[in-house]
């Protein structure tokens, strides 16, 4: 198991384990499912992050609100 950081979507900066090989989820929300899938991104400060991002949410919007979530912790 590994501990990834869930953006975009009903999960948006909760942290949540994910077992090994696993790389895409689904979360049912009142307006439906929603689908994560895991990605592995560059950010400045941090180097690589693997995190499990909503699958309609383009790259560089993965990023704007993963460099919001590092820097408030």
């Amino acid at each position: 198991m590994s501990i990834l950081l869930y953006v975009g979507g009903s999960k948006d900066g909760e942290k949540g384990l994910v077992p090994y090989g696993f790389s895409r989820s689904m979360a049912m929300t009142e307006t439906g499912p929603e689908i994560y899938q895991e990605r592995v991104l560059s950010l400045e400060a941090v180097g690589r992050v693997r995190v499990m991002a909503l699958e309609s949410l383009q790259d560089r919007f993965v990023v704007e609100r993963l460099a919001d979530h590092y820097a408030r912790s």
